[in-house]
C-alpha cells in the first residue's frame, strides 16, 4: 500500500470501507444478490485447491456481508464515510441508493441470504427492511444455514404479522428455527410454507 503522506493533496486516503463510493458499491451488491454470488475472496486459505462449492462455502460464511439497509439507514451511515468530493457525491449517492433499493426490492420474487453467518441482529435488520413494504412481490425468502436465533425469528414473525412481504409463499429458516412458535403461528395464519 501507499502511505497517506505520499499521496497528492485531495486524495481520499481513508480505509477502503470508510470511503463513500466503496461503501455504496458494497451496499448495492448486497441488496438482493444471492448470498453465494457475493464472495469475500480474502477468506480463501493458502494452499487450498478450490472447486466452485468449496470456494462459495469458505468465502460466504461470516464473509462480512451485511443485510440490506433501508435508504434512511444508508444515508445515516453515509454521513460517516469519506469522499474526495463529498459536497457533490453524498447527495448523488443517496439518490442512487434509494433508486436502486426501490427498483431491486420492488421486482424481487426471491431473496437468497442463506449461509451468510447472520444472527439475530441481521435478521432484525432484514425484518425492518421487509416491514417497510420494500418487497411486495417476494415469494421465497431463504435464510437457512445462518445463526439466527429466537429473537431474530421473533423480529421476522412480527414483520410478517404486520403484512410485510404480502406475496410470500415460502420461508426457509432451517431445521432449528422451523418450529419457533411466533414464526409458525404467522406462517400458518398467512399460508406461508415454513422450512
Amino acid at each position: 500500500g501507499h502511505k497517506a503522506e505520499d499521496q497528492p493533496e485531495g486524495t481520499n486516503v481513508a480505509k477502503y470501507f470508510d470511503r463513500g463510493w466503496c461503501f455504496t458499491e458494497q451496499c448495492w451488491a448486497g441488496l438482493t444478490k444471492a448470498g453465494y454470488l457475493s464472495l469475500d475472496l480474502g477468506k480463501m486459505r493458502a494452499g487450498v485447491e478450490y472447486d466452485c462449492w468449496s470456494l462459495m462455502r469458505d468465502c460466504t460464511q461470516a464473509g462480512g456481508r451485511r443485510p440490506p439497509l433501508l435508504p434512511s439507514a444508508f444515508a445515516a451511515e453515509l454521513e460517516k464515510k469519506s469522499f474526495t468530493n463529498g459536497k457533490d457525491d453524498k447527495p448523488l449517492v443517496k439518490r442512487l441508493y434509494e433508486a436502486a433499493f426501490e427498483e431491486q426490492f420492488g421486482k424481487a420474487t426471491e431473496l437468497d441470504y442463506a449461509y451468510l453467518g447472520w444472527g439475530d441482529a441481521e435478521a432484525a435488520q432484514l425484518a425492518e427492511v421487509l416491514a417497510s413494504g420494500a418487497a411486495p412481490r417476494l415469494e421465497t425468502l431463504l435464510l437457512a444455514g445462518n445463526k439466527i436465533g429466537d429473537e431474530g425469528c421473533k423480529a421476522l414473525a412480527a414483520a410478517l404479522k404486520e403484512g410485510a412481504a404480502p406475496s410470500l409463499k415460502t420461508l426457509w429458516v432451517g431445521y432449528k428455527n422451523k418450529e419457533q412458535p411466533e414464526l409458525v403461528a404467522v406462517c400458518e395464519e398467512r399460508g406461508i410454507n415454513l422450512y
